[in-house]
């Protein structure tokens, strides 16, 4: 069996969720169900303990190789070093000879020198860009993360190097970065002090020269060479390993910024002069027309005979005046979001953020348009942390609040795309504010006014939450699994602390049953919400109410024995008229009637005074038995026999005192007695049985067979009558 269980789940075609419906379908009940559980978490301890024993066998192994594995890993390390060394040592050679001048194999020879003096401006900046584009390319395959900076073409570095970030607080410092300025962009990347290999750097974030300004700072104490970068909305400080260092920064950040607005001017005046001029007008011939078009299309022939690639370009490249440009709205968008946030206005944040994610759906993809998205997801990040807190139970104003407090963030969480935050957040919410509430309770007075109490403030809770769960999460029918699984978490603590103070006590079996009814009455009514949680409330008290009937039981059979032992066997006498009529009233209301036929005198009832007693605990045992039974009817076998059980003990100690030898003189009485227990006390718990559950008792018909034995041992027998 274990083989063919190990050959489904190690089968290449296993799927999980067949194979538990398969499981689900084929089993009947929760035994087998339980069953095929505990044999797959045998398997599955098996092949922990197999795995176990394979990795301690291979210990040494393991051991081995990743020692050879460092090993090799420092070798290459230090190979690629010394061939770096004897690169740059090789280079140097070429270029510096001992008279100290460029030796012929220096790759610059007198003539490229001499072209490259003539060579047009134009060329050189394109030769210098390129070449720091390969710096930049070379540069970036040591730091990890940073593929999309490549992305733009037309980037290139202008300088790097390292520096040490500081607090902007007392200046103490943070951590190493390395700082690259590019010619439209400012990078840094934060180190890795765990990391072997030429890759020691991870990308953290890259800024936009236009929303960038330099900073110097004074020295002062150990804050030596710093200088500040105010990117909006914040700033970072840096540190210079040199002054000269610090100077070089400065300096290439204000050129940089510069030289890309310089750039940005001239591209707009070369796109205004590029615009075409309306010159043609309406009153020309169309013969000038004709030859226009003409002249034009002989133009474009001549142009693709001598470019074959001006097709494409003409478009690939759509002129510079065709670019949109980035509204107004858009550039104030991040302060507009600050602004909402901090004034709680959420709505509006929101909708701000709604206007953008649209905005940049149909926006081209640009550099700009990629760094201001990200300044919106920040934000988006910022709103979402402030729903968090607003979702989190702190102090009475939050503890007294509704059921719609916290209406308003989950519906913000659920139109940013968070379903699963804030199904999550709402229900912790909920599980906060029940807690609390419960907590408040106090202890004291009754055990069922305090049941009451916990079972008004818990399914109130319960009701409540479930409602608004559904308002709020109407569209969310993903996130109903979760109200499920909180729902049977919160019954589970219910139950436990309903079980604390019923059956952790010294309750009477009376006070159990009614706090237990209590609590499936208030279940029963939650359940119109569309969520019966009775299982799981039954499964909390099922051990705790086994043993309590158990013990009751018990206690009724050990009272029997008692009173059977101080029997007397006298009848009943009463005072005065009176007394006897109360003493009928009170057993007219809980259900024996017909007393009269037991009275041997005016004032004397032919029943003693144990019979008696049996009588009426035996009626409240019997009401409680069958309000238990009506709440938990998979105890069915266990409360009938505990019926039976106690009668048959009663009916077996009349039966010793009916055979007892010294009783020969009081056997009248005793089958008198006996005889009720018979005649009425067992008719009138089977009575009841049948009306509570619609069917009858399954074994209190079998104790009638006593009758015989009583009534052939009597003379005289009353009529028995009971309602």
């Amino acid at each position: 069996m274990a083989d063919l269980l190990v050959k489904k789940l190690t089968a290449e075609d296993f799927d999980a969720e067949k194979y538990v419906q398969g499981l689900s379908s084929s089993s009947v009940g929760g035994l087998e169900l339980q069953q095929q559980r505990q044999r797959i978490q045998q398997l599955a301890k098996e092949t922990n303990a197999l795995l176990k024993k394979n990795v301690y066998n291979n210990y040494m192994q393991f051991i081995e190789t990743a020692k050879e594995i460092s090993q090799l890993e420092s070798e290459m390390y230090q190979l690629s070093h010394l061939i770096t060394e004897q690169k740059s040592l090789l280079t140097s050679m070429l270029e510096v000879s001992v008279s100290g001048e460029k030796g012929p194999g220096s790759g610059v020879s007198g003539v490229q020198e001499a072209v490259q003096e003539l060579e047009d401006p134009q060329e050189t900046r394109l030769r210098l860009e390129k070449e720091n584009r390969k710096k930049l390319t070379a540069l970036l395959e040591n730091i990890e993360g940073c593929s999309h900076v490549l992305e733009e073409q037309q980037r290139w570095l202008v300088y790097e190097g390292d520096l040490v970030e500081l607090s902007q607080d007392d200046y103490s410092g943070q951590q190493r970065v390395r700082a690259c300025l590019l010619n439209d962009s400012f990078m840094l990347a934060t180190w890795l002090a765990d990391r072997r290999g030429p890759v020691r750097y991870r990308f953290e974030t890259l800024h936009l020269l236009d929303a960038l300004v330099p900073v110097n700072v004074k020295d002062r104490g150990q804050a030596t060479n710093a200088f500040k970068l105010l990117i909006f909305p914040d700033a970072r400080v840096f540190q210079a390993p040199s002054s000269k260092v610090k100077s070089e920064w400065l300096e290439q950040l204000e050129k940089t910024k510069k030289q890309r607005v310089a750039a940005e001017q001239k591209q707009q005046q070369h796109a205004s002069e590029q615009r075409p001029s309306v010159t043609n007008k309406a009153s020309e011939s169309g013969i000038k027309q004709q030859d226009s078009v003409g002249s034009k299309d002989s133009q474009e022939d001549d142009e693709s005979l001598t470019n074959p690639f001006s097709m494409w370009a003409s478009s690939s490249s759509p002129p510079q005046s065709q670019v949109p440009q980035t509204p107004e709205w858009m550039q104030e968008l991040p302060e507009d979001l600050d602004q909402a946030i901090a004034q709680r206005n959420f709505e509006d944040a929101l909708t701000l953020i709604q206007r953008a994610r649209e905005y940049f759906t149909q926006a081209p993809k640009t550099l700009v348009n990629a760094e201001m998205k990200r300044g919106v997801e920040a934000r988006v990040k910022t709103l979402v942390s402030v729903m968090r807190v607003e979702l989190v139970v702190a102090g009475e104003r939050s503890l007294n609040a509704g059921p719609k407090a916290a209406r308003r963030a989950v519906n913000i969480l659920l139109q940013l795309n968070k379903q699963q935050m804030a199904c999550e957040l709402f229900l912790r919410y909920r599980s906060a504010l029940l807690k609390s509430a419960m907590q408040r309770l106090l202890i004291e007075g009754e055990t069922e006014v305090y049941v009451r109490h916990l079972c008004a403030v818990y399914f109130r809770n319960l009701t409540d939450t479930i409602e608004e769960f559904k308002k709020v999460f109407v569209t969310c029918k993903s996130c109903l699994p979760a109200l499920v699984v909180w729902a049977g978490d919160s019954m589970n603590s219910f139950g436990s602390k309903l079980c604390q103070h019923v059956f952790s006590t010294q309750s009477s079996l009376t006070t159990v049953s009614e706090c237990v009814s209590l609590a499936d009455h208030y279940c029963k009514q939650a359940s119109k919400t569309g969520l019966d949680l009775r299982f799981a409330l039954h499964s909390c008290m099922s051990r705790d109410l086994e043993r309590r009937v158990v013990a009751a039981r018990d206690q009724m059979l050990e009272a029997i024995k008692l009173r059977a032992q101080d029997e007397s066997w006298q009848p009943t006498k009463f005072e005065d008229e009176r007394q006897l009529q109360t003493f009928m009233e009170e057993m007219n209301d809980i259900g024996v009637a017909g007393l009269n036929d037991y009275l041997t005198d005016s004032l004397v009832l032919g029943l003693t005074s144990s019979v008696l007693e049996l009588v009426r605990v035996m009626v409240a045992f019997v009401e409680d038995v069958l309000r238990l039974l009506v709440v938990w009817p998979d105890a069915h076998q266990l409360l009938a026999h505990a019926l039976t059980a106690v009668l048959e003990a009663q009916l077996l100690q009349c039966k010793a005192a009916v055979q007892h030898p010294l009783l020969k003189d009081k056997r009248s009485i005793v089958c008198l007695n006996s005889l009720f227990v018979v005649d009425v006390l067992l008719p009138l718990t089977e009575q009841r049985y049948t009306e509570v559950t619609g069917y009858a008792h399954p074994t209190l018909r079998t104790l009638m067979g006593y009758r015989e034995l009583f009534s052939g041992s009597s003379t005289t027998l009353p009529s028995a009558a009971y309602v």
